[in-house]
């Protein structure tokens, strides 16, 4: 089994653990760290500028990183979404699973910044490439 596979069945399996949380302990988490609907973006939002401000700034540095970051956000991104539908099948509340939604949203968004800049990165490059040949 590779790495990838491992990372995901183990983030699934610790995005179970959001179903032995109460509501009153969920309550507290949204009211703790003030999450509601419109902060689920700006983790996938600050992905996307970031990954397309580095690029820009041709920092190759990061190159090295991606295979990393892209494991990490698929950790997250299934430990949230799992961690989503066990709070929902426990409470039958939507907003009950924003903790486990803002934990997806925060892997989605290193995934597109992981996305953002190789994708403008190789762009940046194809592009100087057909200067130096015309």
């Amino acid at each position: 089994m590779n790495l990838f596979k491992r990372i995901v069945i183990l983030a699934g399996a610790v995005g179970l653990f959001f179903y032995t949380a109460s509501q009153d302990q969920l309550v507290a988490a949204i009211a703790d760290y003030q999450l509601s609907w419109y902060r689920l973006g700006v983790p996938i939002a600050w992905g996307i500028i970031l990954g397309g401000l580095l690029a820009l700034l041709r920092i190759q540095k990061l190159l090295s990183w991606l295979p990393p970051i892209t494991l990490i956000a698929s950790g997250l991104t299934t430990m949230g979404l799992v961690g989503a539908v066990a709070i929902f099948a426990k409470h039958q509340l939507v907003v009950l699973s924003l903790p486990a939604l803002q934990i997806a949203g925060i892997g989605i968004g290193l995934y597109l910044f992981a996305v953002s800049y190789t994708r403008l990165l190789g762009d940046l490059k194809a592009r100087n490439q057909d200067k130096t040949k015309s």
